[in-house]
């Protein structure tokens, strides 16, 4: 497998949000008594020194009463002159960016809106691409975001934004693979503020400064350090002020703080898994960003309908150092990213703005100083301005209200208690189904009283933090008081585990898992050996079964509230080695090449069983080598005098053994080498037979 070149979730729970907004607006702009909208930005000043406008003939008063000829009809007064001045953005034109402040879709304008005035957007992305990050992968992201703006001051803008994204990369079976095929991110907040400030007729200019907040990976809360920063200026200049044509240039220049990388942790993770997380997650290093827009406001030309046409123009240099996990890729070196924006606005009724546009990659930077631009990119989304002032104005309603005589009422009393031990439950919730605003909670003994309830049956729900709910029913009679009693049982409070099951190449294999506790539950893994399954807490015995292979044991604790990961790997049976409880049997023992700690080439491959075993099974905290060897012959020296040098001979062997088993996977950790010489023979040392016995290995498991 090898890198490709080139180089999601919508948060639609806001929906009913937006259109609780406009229904308002639309009420506040309605009615006969209602006042207008504010009206649109007047033209501008004209500068100091600029003619007046000439004035407007005025009609000459009738002169005192005399004999007079009869007055001849005036001459018409002249036609209005043409309008020199622009009108100026009108109130609806300013809408949020993806990430909150006025703009188009990437970039800032330096404008800030009419004071009170809010502004609110949903946008939508989606890419899809084949081979995009590795080789004959199928990648696809759909994010969204909810972005608002508000002007407090006339020069001051406060912004922010919502993110969600989801990113699916499916790709051929991979060894080691970490990341999930489906990476979700949710909750990512942007917060900053943008201040403005004319300096001439038609240009403004400004600075934006901006947070992003990212949403830990593995908690539901964010993530500080790798909170992001960016500030910068702007500029915006209008044709339409000077020249009356619809045209506006904007430039925004920034430098980017990228915190991102302290968001996941890639050490032991595979050069793919690390691209697509990367990718998924928004990683990148921090960067100078450039960008320059030109958009078309034609309320003038496009009415009913008013249409705002744009496009921008991206450059990012990325400051960081590179990445030396990508150091053997060819491109790492690239630091630079560019792309451009195509869009289009159109507002459809009562500021309500409708959008489309796409990004097209430029240019990618290397993979060393962040994931690379999608080809392509699909924006949509829907914009709305809410004059805040709309809210403030006072509606006056009249209305005849009848008194009607209350009819007679009873109560419901009763008292909640742990159906375990009978302990009384504080603060659980009682309501009384079909009837608005009458819940009530229990006191510290448990004991609760309803308020005034009409006679007749009633049903009782009780629900409290921990326990399950529970329905009753009472009957209130009334002027009476109806008592109940309510057992409620405690939660089951449970964990989740996933994983794979895979064959000694690292296939996924279709597998059934046994998890034996208190109780006893079974999953299924896949075609794919990936399977999941939520667990009461407690400890557990783990025993998968696939065809073809040995069953495995292994053990597993289930913490309440936590995410476990258990990848299992299975072999198929092995003659030649035999895992008994106190020890690894051979078929054919361990043998070394005549008085050397060398392994003869049969022995290594009765080793390699071994490490299969020792990997199989994690439950054997330590495997002793003990070697032996027959009774002395020759002279040894200093401590080994005595016995022939056999003891320094078995300990040589031992540790062989030991590295031999670490280089094929094994933990030293586990693995301790014990060298006993001639000390504890099988048989006694009479003849050659009885000495091929004595030389030996044994394995000898210690839990």
């Amino acid at each position: 497998m090898r890198r490709s070149r080139p180089r999601s979730s919508l948060a639609l729970p806001l929906v009913p949000i937006v259109l609780v907004a406009i229904a308002l607006q639309a009420q506040a702009q309605t009615g006969p008594e209602d006042e207008p909208l504010p009206p649109a930005f007047a033209a501008p000043a004209a500068p100091a020194g600029s003619p007046a406008a000439p004035p407007q003939p005025t009609a000459v008063p009738p002169p005192a009463p005399e004999p007079v000829p009869p007055p001849t009809p005036l001459p018409p007064p002249p036609p209005p002159a043409p309008e020199t001045e622009n009108p100026g953005p009108v109130s609806d034109s300013f809408l949020p960016s993806l990430v909150g402040p006025i703009g188009l879709y990437h970039l800032s304008t330096a404008e800030v809106g009419p004071v009170d005035h809010l502004r609110l957007a949903l946008h939508g992305q989606l890419f899809h691409a084949s081979s995009f990050l590795v080789q004959d992968d199928q990648d696809t992201r759909l994010s969204g975001n909810f972005s608002f703006g508000f002007t407090p001051h006339q020069y001051v803008e406060l912004f922010g934004a919502l993110l969600t994204s989801s990113n699916r990369n499916e790709r051929p079976a991979e060894a080691n693979r970490r990341d999930p095929v489906l990476i979700k991110s949710f909750g990512d907040l942007i917060l900053g503020g943008k201040g403005v400030y004319p300096v001439a007729r038609g240009l403004t200019i400004g600075g934006e400064v901006g947070l992003l907040f990212l949403s830990a990976i593995s908690d539901l809360a964010l993530s500080p350090s790798s909170t992001s920063l960016w500030l910068g200026p702007l500029a915006t200049y209008d044709f339409r002020t000077n020249y009356g044509i619809p045209l506006r240039l904007h430039a925004n220049v920034s430098f980017y703080l990228d915190n991102s990388k302290n968001l996941y942790d890639f050490t032991g993770t595979t050069v793919f898994t690390h691209e697509v997380a990367m990718f998924a997650y928004g990683i990148a290093d921090s960067r100078f960003r450039f960008a320059v827009g030109v958009d078309t406001p034609l309320e003038q030309l496009t009415a009913p309908i008013p249409l705002q046409i744009f496009a921008e123009y991206h450059l990012e240099v990325a400051t960081d150092s590179s990445d030396p996990a990508f150091a053997a890729y060819a491109t790492h070196t690239n630091r630079d990213q560019q792309w451009v924006t195509f869009g289009l606005r159109a507002r459809v009724f009562h500021g309500l703005t409708l959008d489309a546009g796409f990004d097209a990659a430029v240019h990618s930077v290397g993979y060393g100083y962040g994931p690379p631009l999608p080809p392509y990119n699909v924006l949509f989304g829907v914009s709305f301005p809410l004059d805040v002032d709309a809210f403030r104005r006072p509606v006056v309603v009249t209305r005849t209200v009848e008194k009607e005589t209350a009819p007679p009422t009873g109560t419901v009393t009763g008292r909640v208690v742990a159906a375990s031990d009978g302990k009384p439950i504080d603060d659980a919730v009682v309501a009384f189904v079909g009837h608005a605003r009458s819940r009530v909670a229990s006191d510290p003994d448990g004991s609760f009283a309803s308020g005034p309830l009409p006679p007749g049956p009633i049903d009782v729900e009780v629900t409290a933090a921990g326990f399950e709910s529970v329905r009753s029913s009472a009957l209130v009679s009334a002027s009476g008081s109806a008592s109940v009693e309510v057992s409620l049982k405690a939660k089951i409070v449970s964990g989740n585990v996933r994983g794979k099951v895979t064959d000694g190449a690292g296939h996924g294999l279709s597998a059934t898992l046994h998890f034996i506790g208190g109780t006893t539950f079974e999953a299924h893994a896949d075609v794919g050996g990936l399977y999941s399954a939520a667990l009461p807490a407690g400890p557990y015995r783990v025993t998968v079964e696939a065809p073809g292979f040995p069953n495995r044991e292994v053990p597993l604790d289930i913490n309440a509230g936590q995410e476990h990961q258990l990848d299992l790997t299975l072999r198929p049976a092995n003659p030649d080695v035999t895992l008994t409880g106190q020890a690894i049997v051979l078929r054919v023992p361990i043998k070394f090449q005549p008085g050397k700690p060398r392994l003869t080439p049969g022995a290594k491959a009765e080793l390699e069983g071994v490490a299969e075993v020792m990997a199989d099974h994690p439950e054997i905290k330590t495997l002793r080598i003990e070697a032996h060897w027959s009774a002395a012959k020759g002279k040894g020296k200093g401590k080994d005098k005595g016995d022939g040098g056999a003891k320094a001979l078995t300990e040589r062997q031992a540790a062989f053994i030991k590295d031999y088993l670490a280089s094929r996977g094994t933990s030293v950790d586990r693995l301790a080498a014990v060298g006993r010489g001639s000390e504890a023979p099988l048989v006694p040392n009479l003849g050659s037979a009885s000495q091929k016995k004595n030389r030996r290995v044994e394995l000898i498991v210690v839990q």
